[in-house]
């Protein structure tokens, strides 16, 4: 096992608590939200160099943005109030994209956004339509399922 996979998994320490903590409570420890960001970082740095992890975190970043200003002005318009954006995501939610930003390039970034809201969709149709439960989205936990695949996948090839 070479360097750059074992940074890659320094990665599941943080994500393993707050999966579980996203599921059982619906919380995110912000302790965690941070080491996950610092280990990120790392992470970029190591895998990639200063240059390409400063790329990534400002092109996913933009992204995020631009998916949360949409966002907004869907609440803005369904409700004619902006201060409902905390029932449609939390801060957790975004805090935990924004600290994947720079290790993913934009293209994987995309593709594990659009992964972890089709696996979250997954999950709110099982819970909400099948099961007939009003219940909120875990999409941290969801996503951090999501991201250790990745890793884990990432490792074993």
């Amino acid at each position: 096992m070479n360097v750059s996979t074992c940074i890659l998994l320094l990665l599941i320490i943080p994500v393993f608590p707050m999966i579980i903590s996203d599921f059982c409570c619906r919380k995110v420890a912000l302790i965690w939200l941070i080491i996950l960001a610092v280990c990120a970082v790392t992470v970029a740095i190591v895998l990639y160099g200063l240059n390409i992890c400063a790329t990534n975190f400002i092109l996913n970043l933009a992204i995020l943005i631009y998916m949360f200003l949409c966002v907004l002005m869907y609440v803005y318009i369904k409700n004619r109030k902006i201060s409902s954006i905390k029932h449609y995501a939390g801060i957790g939610d975004l805090l935990f994209f924004i600290a994947l930003t720079p290790m993913f390039e934009f293209r994987n970034f995309i593709y594990f956004l659009i992964g972890s809201c089709l696996a979250a969709l997954a999950w709110w149709i099982v819970i909400y339509i099948i099961w007939h439960k009003k219940r909120t989205v875990p999409l941290v936990g969801i996503s951090g399922c999501l991201l250790s695949l990745y890793i884990i996948i990432n490792v074993l090839i």
